[in-house]
């Protein structure tokens, strides 16, 4: 769910319903009998608006266009009206005004909201003047009903600090939950949502490729029995840290769990680019590290190619992963590109066939 739909009411239709239709009550109240031409056009006008507070989409009742046509064409006619109809400036008005900027309240920028209420209130002053009623009763309406709009810009500014602050706490929680805490690399969960989205731009984008390794630490075991737990964390940062430098632009490294990293690289033209992040990954992760005393850990990796028949993001992992066997089984420290006639059994291939015919069925 989105934070500001836990700040904002999500019946801001039903309120604005409400405000609109209490100024038609006062508005229709105090009309003069019969109508005339002007005034039915106005009625007109009225009717326009009431059925666009009732039909305009949900995301637009917060824009300032809407918001600003709704509160500003209500001010229009009501102060149109009492200067044909010389009404006077009674409670009721003082009552509609306050109706007018409690709609423009739902506008979600305090510049645009502030910009609403100087126009209705300066209109409003402009009437008392072309009424000659400057007296003092009328006169001290203005400043309380600038009181009013510093009260809204209040709450408005309160609300979207709020509202800030849910989100950054939303996405510093979801940072946390889609962080592996040893490393600080991404965890299973968010590589998964990664490459998922990498899969989707590919079904968008046939032209863009992607490819991804399977890597699993040679050698990171004994070390983890021989020296202990910490010695094998200090084992995984290292790595980890190794792996971020022999990344390209635009690549992520993911800890998949245990001593087994991820890696999605993008934009890949060829076997021969995700080749040469292996290489590069082999040459640098046999460096000695201090873990108590120097030890030196190997790597076997897996790479699948976003060209292998698939579905899903986990139909790639199973494919890289499969590849990393084969690795480890021509005796460690190398890199093996994923053969699905290899890998793959063929009643899975046939399973991935099905799957990729019906959902190109589905989106024609």
């Amino acid at each position: 769910m989105d934070v500001t739909e836990i700040i904002k009411p999500t019946s801001s239709r039903v309120y604005l319903v409400l405000l609109h239709v209490m100024f038609l009550v006062l508005y229709s109240y105090h009309l003069v009998w019969p109508m005339t031409r002007v005034q039915g056009g106005l009625m007109i006008a009225l009717s326009v608006l009431t059925l666009l507070v009732l039909t305009v989409p949900r995301p637009q009742l917060g824009t300032g266009w809407f918001l600003g046509v709704l509160t500003l064409g209500n001010a229009s006619i009501l102060f149109a009206t009492t200067m044909i109809n010389q009404v006077g400036t009674g409670p009721w008005i003082l009552c509609a005004l306050m109706l007018l900027l409690a709609m423009a309240s739902y506008v979600t920028c305090l510049f645009h909201f502030a910009l609403l209420n100087g126009l209705v209130i300066g209109s409003y002053a402009l009437l008392l003047h072309h009424m000659a009623v400057l007296q003092t009763e009328n006169v001290l309406l203005l400043p309380a009903l600038l009181c009013l709009t510093l009260a809204f810009l209040s709450k408005i500014s309160i609300t979207q600090a709020e509202i800030r602050r849910l989100t950054e706490t939303e996405e510093y929680t979801r940072s946390r939950s889609m962080c592996d805490a040893l490393t600080g690399l991404p965890n299973r969960a968010q590589f998964l949502e990664r490459v998922g989205r990498a899969v989707q731009c590919q079904q968008q984008n046939r032209d863009l490729h992607f490819a991804l390794l399977f890597v699993d630490l040679d050698g990171f075991k004994p070390i983890n029995d021989r020296l202990g737990h910490k010695a094998g964390d200090a084992v995984l940062r290292q790595t980890a840290r190794v792996f971020q430098g022999c990344l390209r632009k635009g690549d992520i490294v993911a800890r998949y769990g245990g001593d087994e990293f991820t890696f999605l690289l993008n934009n890949v033209k060829g076997p021969s680019d995700a080749v040469r992040v292996a290489e590069r990954i082999l040459a640098k992760v046999q460096t000695p590290i201090d873990a108590g005393e120097p030890v030196q850990v190997g790597a076997s990796i897996g790479i699948a190619l976003s060209t292998n028949i698939h579905e899903r993001a986990e139909d790639l992992i199973r494919d890289a992963d499969g590849a990393m066997y084969r690795a480890k089984a021509r005796g460690k420290n190398c890199f093996v590109v994923s053969d699905q006639a290899s890998d793959v059994s063929k009643s899975e291939l046939k399973a991935r066939w099905k799957k990729i015919a019906h959902l190109g069925m589905s989106r024609v």
